[in-house]
């Protein structure tokens, strides 16, 4: 079952500026916070692991029209090393 989050933004700019920003800190803050909600949570897999900012690889356009991020979920505690901790 897939589950979904819809965020609306009142122009482009704002929304091109908060995917960059997600694509850049926001990414590594959410693992960061999902580091000790693991912690907690010792069931499921409740953190996205890889999130895709460029969708559909026939999307020649890549990350500036790509409208749905999709991710993969798993936990860090079984394994998982960010990239930047590779």
């Amino acid at each position: 079952m897939t589950e979904r989050l819809v965020f609306e933004f009142e122009n482009e700019a704002a929304l091109m500026h908060f995917k960059h920003w997600l694509c850049g800190a926001g990414e590594q803050d959410y693992w960061e916070w999902m580091e000790s909600r693991e912690a907690e949570e010792e069931a499921g897999n409740i953190t996205a692991l890889k999130i895709d900012y460029h969708g559909d690889i026939r999307n020649i356009d890549g990350f500036e029209s790509c409208r749905v991020l999709k991710t993969e979920c798993g936990r860090m505690d079984k394994g998982w090393q960010r990239d930047d901790q590779a």
